[in-house]
């Protein structure tokens, strides 16, 4: 559901009618039997649906929906539990032991406004009573120092779990990369209690090292190739090489400078460099050797990233000799142009220049940006659709 529809505001605002023994509700033009125990739940997968104002006063709305906070505390309870067994016990007992705390002080208060209450005669002259209030003064005292000690003791501990904060950070953004697909194939739809039991699996994983940083870092390896693996066996093969470089920018968002997602994924064109230069214009600014038909890209290219342009030297064409006449042009970029430029800036000038070597130079970009994660290129050899 989207909203909530007018014929049942008479049900949620129990606008009953008694008919003898029973009692009745009418829902459009039928009236209908009401069972006391009569439970309307409504469910939507739309994360902020609209309710009218009138219907908020009569309906209960609760929102179920996984957030990066939210799953990010989660996967650190879990990784301590693992990890750190003894801290989480100790975190779960001094948390006991505050809400006791704080349940006895509010008894104490309530005691106390009682004994005032229910007090006879001159408050100032009733010793019993003086004596009370000094008693529960006390022993106030004493449990706000109790708190006190549980909350300083309370940050000790969550430093120490913080420690593993990376891990969760790192898992809980691997998931919400992976529900994204969603976007391209409504098919691929992934559970969050399939990626938990991968994220329990990872920490199975067997402790090599005495040091935090290092298992913290051999985990988040193990988790981001169990994932790899297990999301591409779900996918068709014309989508795998898309889920890569999907995975390696929601992952690596660093490795991605302004515009040049957008300029891969067709989110930026070259329709201005169409309006503004001719084909024959075209044909005069850039070397002879680029294709006729490669013009626009190289237009776009040099429009959207002049800086990027000026690096590559296209003038150069001995420079650039080996790469336009290479099978495998991907790995032909003159080694003086590609100690200046980053690994995807190097797609860009692939998909440029050569873009029937794209997918290969996709394919070796998501593999050193994701560790070496062998990316089978039989596999991967159509990616037809990109994530956009």
């Amino acid at each position: 559901m989207d909203g909530v529809e007018p014929v049942l505001y008479p049900l949620l605002r129990r606008d009953l009618m008694a008919q003898g023994p029973r009692y009745v509700v009418q829902i459009g033009d039928k009236v209908i039997d009401y069972n006391e125990d009569f439970r309307l739940f409504l469910a939507t997968r739309n994360p902020s649906p609209f309710i009218p104002p009138d219907a908020k006063s009569v309906i209960t709305e609760v929102n179920f929906t996984t957030t990066r906070a939210g799953l990010r505390g989660q996967l650190l309870a879990l990784t301590i539990q693992q990890e750190k067994p003894e801290l989480e016990s100790k975190k779960t007992k001094l948390l006991q032991q505050e809400e006791e705390k704080k349940i006895q002080l509010a008894q104490l208060e309530e005691s106390l406004l009682e004994t005032l209450a229910t007090a006879q005669g001159n408050i100032l002259e009733n010793k019993e009573l003086i004596e009370s209030l000094n008693q529960t003064k006390a022993s106030s005292a004493l449990i706000q120092q109790s708190l006190t000690e549980s909350h300083r003791l309370q940050m000790s501990l969550d430093q120490e779990r913080d420690a593993y904060l990376p891990l969760a950070e790192t898992a809980s953004k691997m998931y919400f990369v992976i529900t994204d697909l969603s976007k391209i194939n409504n098919m691929y739809r992934f559970s969050l209690a399939s990626f938990l039991r991968l994220f329990h699996r990872a920490l199975q994983t067997e402790q090599e090292s005495e040091s935090t940083d290092v298992r913290i870092s051999t985990l988040e390896s193990h988790l981001k190739n169990m994932v790899y693996e297990y999301i591409c066996r779900s996918l068709f093969k014309a989508d795998q090489l898309m889920f890569a470089l999907h995975f390696v920018k929601g992952m690596n968002p660093e490795l991605f400078q302004e515009n040049e997602w957008d300029v891969f994924t067709g989110l930026i064109v070259g329709d201005m460099v169409r309006k503004t230069d001719s084909q024959k214009s075209l044909r005069e600014q850039f070397p002879s050797w680029i294709d006729q038909e490669r013009l626009i890209a190289v237009a776009l290219l040099k429009s959207t990233f002049p800086v990027l342009y000026q690096y590559l030297c296209l003038n150069d064409s001995d420079l650039w000799l080996t790469f336009s006449h290479s099978s495998c042009c991907e790995q032909e970029i003159p080694p003086p142009i590609a100690k200046k430029i980053s690994l995807f800036q190097q797609v860009l000038v692939v998909q440029a220049l050569r873009p029937d070597r794209l997918q290969s130079a996709m394919a070796a970009f998501a593999s050193q940006a994701l560790g070496n994660i062998a990316l089978n290129e039989k596999h991967t050899h159509t990616a037809s659709t990109m994530l956009q």
